[in-house]
């Protein structure tokens, strides 16, 4: 609670006083102009194919869309639906000004039926030590916004609510556990953040710095397990490369700051979480059982010691490693992306699925780092890397980006709105 006070009034404290003593007349930040409006009202749309795999468990196929710029506003709604053995659903409606240009209302809705690979805790945990775990769940977004000196500086409050239910847990060799606690839980999540862009555009910038730090708070029925906000710090600086092109930097840390203590004792965890390894009469059966139930037993005892930092791996950071790849008590991350402009102009498209002001097309080259901790001094110890390329499409108000990145453990492919380094996401709205 009190390093929340803290960060709430350390916000306060920039907008009622720091940051508006630094602009000038114009209301113009650090002297840094925007290069055009950042509240363009050009309509667009466009519609894309979709197709996930999970090993062992099945593909989905379907389709997603996004209209931009509704009714000559600076309103958004996107979509996406996804089916097979698995499934997935989302809609969102984006930048809707209940006052205009400073006051901006979103919200979205996403369900979905997956087997999400659960991995290990800890930077060290190998790629063949997972579990499948089936779950059910729906959750809620909403994030009021406000805004000032053209979007330098915004300050939001992000509100989600949601559900979950496990449906099955199956080891990487494909077994299903029984006994699995397949009742609903259900949680909120309140988070404070804000944004300071001293950049030339906040679609695309070329040259400037960007600060944003948030602190998410979560509720759920906590039963036997610790309390615990996460805090962010995102920072990056783009450095122009001849006229159009840039080269981007960027440095992230998150961690865990427990609120509520849990439960830490072996035995009374066994008993409240254990898989009840000993109700299985067949030996070899049994044993296996009883080693995914000490590793289960490991991670939730660390959870509620250190608790969970935002993970790394997936769309944003570490890309050649799967969503939620390592996690730990702390995270820190290191990226540069070169994005080199092959075109620079406005250019009216209109194709059966887009329609729009395209304004870039870009190729990017890129090298992430980074590494998981429950302690700070082993935070710098073990280093993931990837590296890889991709291609941007810039429309008025959407970046599209496609990436392939490759580590150490193989190579990923990702078709995602926005750039990389986002403290929000599509798969990850709170």
């Amino acid at each position: 609670m009190k390093s929340r006070l803290l960060f709430l009034t350390v916000l306060f404290s920039l907008v009622t006083n720091t940051l508006p003593a630094l602009a000038n007349d114009d209301g113009v930040l650090f002297g840094m102009e925007r290069r055009r409006d950042q509240f363009r009202k050009d309509f667009g749309y466009f519609f894309y194919p979709l197709s996930g795999s999970v090993p062992g468990i099945g593909t989905a196929y379907g389709a997603g869309g996004t209209v931009t710029n509704i009714g000559g506003t600076d309103t958004d709604i996107t979509g996406f639906y996804i089916t097979g053995d698995f499934s997935a659903s989302g809609v969102a409606i984006l930048n809707y000004h209940l006052l205009q240009d400073r006051v901006i209302f979103d919200i979205a809705n996403y369900t979905a039926s997956v087997a999400a690979k659960s991995y290990t805790r800890g930077i060290d945990s190998s790629k063949d030590d997972f579990l499948h775990v089936r779950v059910d769940s729906e959750v809620t977004a909403t994030q009021l916004t406000y805004s000032n000196f053209n979007r330098q500086l915004e300050l939001y409050a992000r509100y989600g609510f949601g559900s979950q239910r496990i449906k099955e847990v199956i080891d990487s060799d494909g077994n299903a556990f029984e006994n699995v606690d397949s009742s609903r839980k259900y949680f909120q999540a309140l988070v404070f953040g804000f944004s300071l862009d001293v950049t030339d555009d906040r679609q695309d910038p070329r040259m400037g710095s960007r600060l944003e730090i948030k602190d998410r708070m979560t509720f759920l029925e906590r039963g036997n397990s610790s309390a615990y906000d996460v805090l962010d710090v995102n920072l990056t600086y783009y450095h122009p490369v001849g006229e159009t092109s840039v080269w981007a930097f960027n440095a992230y840390y998150s961690t865990a700051l427990i609120t509520a203590k849990g439960i830490t004792d072996r035995d009374q965890m066994r008993a409240e979480q254990g898989l009840q390894c000993d109700t299985i009469a067949d030996p070899e059966e049994k044993a296996n059982c009883q080693q995914t139930e000490n590793t289960l037993l490991d991670m939730l005892i660390a959870q509620n010691i250190h608790g969970q930092a935002t993970a790394l791996g997936g769309t944003q950071r570490l890309r050649s490693y799967p969503m939620g790849r390592y996690y730990a008590g702390q995270a820190v991350a290191y990226g540069t992306e070169l994005r080199w402009n092959l075109t620079d102009e406005n250019t009216e498209v209109d194709w059966f699925i887009i329609r729009g002001l395209r304004t870039n097309i870009q190729l990017a080259f890129f090298a992430d780092i980074g590494s998981v901790a429950d302690s700070t001094g082993d935070l710098h110890k073990n280093m993931k890397t990837s590296v890889g390329t991709g291609l941007r499409i810039l429309f008025t108000g959407v970046t599209i980006r496609l990436d392939v990145a490759t580590g150490d453990e193989g190579t990923e492919m990702q078709l995602m709105l926005d750039y990389p380094w986002s403290m929000f996401s599509v798969d990850s709205p709170i």
